[in-house]
Formats: C-alpha cells, sequence, structure tokens
C-alpha cells in the first residue's frame, strides 16, 4: 500500500493538535476543580452528583458569620 508523503503543513497541523492536546491534559492535572460544576449556584455551595436523579446542594456556612456576631 502506497503512502502519501506528509508535507510540511501536514506535520504542522499533526504538531499544532498534540501540543493543544497537551496542553489540556497539562490544565487538567494542575487545576483539577477548574472545570467543576456548581450547577448553577455560587461558590457557597456544594454540589454533589448522585447516580440516580438530581444532584444534591448545600449551602456552606460559614464558622464567624454574621451569627456570630449578633451573640456577642
Amino acid at each position: 500500500m502506497n503512502r502519501p508523503c506528509l508535507r510540511r503543513g501536514d506535520i504542522r497541523g499533526i504538531i499544532i493538535v498534540a501540543a493543544v492536546l497537551a496542553a489540556i491534559v497539562v490544565g487538567e492535572l494542575l487545576f483539577p476543580r477548574l472545570g467543576q460544576q456548581s450547577f448553577g449556584f455560587g461558590p457557597e455551595w456544594q454540589c454533589v452528583r448522585m447516580e440516580k436523579g438530581d444532584p444534591i446542594c448545600v449551602k456552606l456556612v460559614e464558622k464567624d458569620g454574621p451569627a456570630n456576631e449578633r451573640r456577642k
């Protein structure tokens, strides 16, 4: 079977695709929580995906929040 020779543009394309894929892999390894879904809630919410059904989300509470300031 005869294979066509790779031209300069073909090699550049292969290198660009390999570099983009490598950047994605390195980004996922260095910043694993960057793409984490919040299901439309803010950073003060923590959501857990369930096997069956909708995710369960709870709002995180600050220890030194406004409730403690009122008690003083």
